[in-house]
């Protein structure tokens, strides 16, 4: 379990694996930000536990998008333009906190948009009204250099608000369960803990 956090970085709970029981033992305990990978799953959590905020942060596919438009709190893996419209077709009066997932380990296997075509895509996004970019996502290779891989999605993050002064996108959800102190480091605004917290 994390003792204790910087006052920058928010604590977010990935339940994804874990019970009811003990999801609603940390709610009882003050936890207020949960993740969930399957768009079912946060679904059914989010009608369950509505006192917290659920967060969307495995692939989407957009058949699942309406459950990601009506019930997360925010969206942590948007790198697709079209499933982004699908996602803001079901998003009701409100706007719905996004961040853009940036591939800054290189992996094939791993979703996101490249460095190269951030800038690009952000323009794509800002004109949907019903989304609201707050901030970069990205995971960290489990066998390469982490720090270089944090500090990574730092830079693009800071070249993106050099070219647009005026954007919100100041978050950097960044560092997991093997690597959560290496990314505060590097500046983590938000980290995303599983097994530290539920001893799954």
């Amino acid at each position: 379990m994390v003792q204790s956090l910087p006052e920058q970085t928010q604590l977010l709970a990935v339940s994804k694996y874990t019970t009811d029981e003990k999801v609603a033992c940390l709610i009882k305990a003050g936890q207020q930000d949960f993740a969930e990978a399957k768009p079912q799953s946060l679904r059914d959590r989010a009608q369950h536990y509505p006192q917290v905020r659920w967060h969307m942060i495995g692939p989407l596919q957009k058949n699942k998008a309406k459950y990601v438009g009506k019930f997360a709190a925010t969206w942590h893996s948007l790198c697709d333009v079209e499933t982004a419209l699908a996602v803001a077709k079901h998003v009701q009066d409100r706007v719905l906190p996004v961040w853009i997932q940036v591939n800054i380990s290189g992996e094939s296997q791993k979703q996101g948009v490249s460095e190269a075509d951030l800038t690009l895509f952000y323009t794509q996004i800002c004109p949907i009204k019903e989304l609201h970019v707050v901030g970069l996502m990205g995971m960290a290779a489990k066998d390469g250099d982490k720090r270089q891989t944090f500090a990574k999605l730092r830079q693009c993050r800071d070249n993106l608000l050099a070219q647009f002064p005026e954007s919100a996108c100041q978050g950097l959800s960044m560092g997991m369960s093997n690597d959560w102190r290496i990314a505060i480091e590097e500046g983590a605004t938000m980290i995303r803990l599983g097994s530290n917290i539920f001893n799954d």
